[in-house]
């Protein structure tokens, strides 16, 4: 659900039968006609942090006491979110981040080095107490786009402006 709503990516699946993966007694390939992607205009909407294509070492959390999700780092060990096909317009100047606790949000384009960091030294109030944070973040064109987190940190949406 990457992009807010289930759709069937197009391509060839494998579809594999048998008693358990070591006992494999049927074997083909699906290939489905489906709804290709299309960038995420992360300029216009942003990203809710439970919208990724791709995750290691992530948690899904309760935003609020009533509604909503939030993601978190897996405890002990970095986590990483991937958005695919981010569409960042004409550019970007900013990222800003919606987070509670404490912790650190790191920003990459295309499996490149670091863009921006994002860090919340000081734990806040509770859980549920998000607050905004913003850094200088350069980026234009379509790219994916890699948040690392680390620490305790409860991302809940990641917005970028001009």
């Amino acid at each position: 659900m990457s992009q807010g709503r289930r759709r069937l990516e197009p391509g060839p699946y494998d579809l594999l039968v048998g008693a358990s993966s070591e006992d494999l007694r049927l074997r083909t390939i699906l290939t489905l006609v489906g709804e290709p992607g299309t960038p995420h205009p992360v300029l216009e909407h942003g990203l809710n942090a439970l919208g990724f294509d791709e995750q290691s070492g992530i948690g899904v959390v309760d935003r609020t006491r009533t509604t909503g999700d939030a993601v978190t780092s897996s405890p002990g060990r970095p986590g990483e979110l991937l958005h695919v096909d981010c569409d960042f317009g004409t550019g970007v100047t900013r990222v800003r981040v919606e987070v509670a606790d404490e912790g650190t949000v790191e920003l990459s384009l295309d499996g490149g080095p670091v863009l921006a960091v994002v860090t919340r030294d000081t734990p806040t109030s509770g859980p549920y107490d998000y607050t905004m944070l913003t850094a200088p973040a350069t980026a234009a064109g379509v790219h994916d786009l890699r948040l690392g987190l680390h620490g305790p940190l409860r991302l809940a949406r990641v917005d970028l402006t001009r």
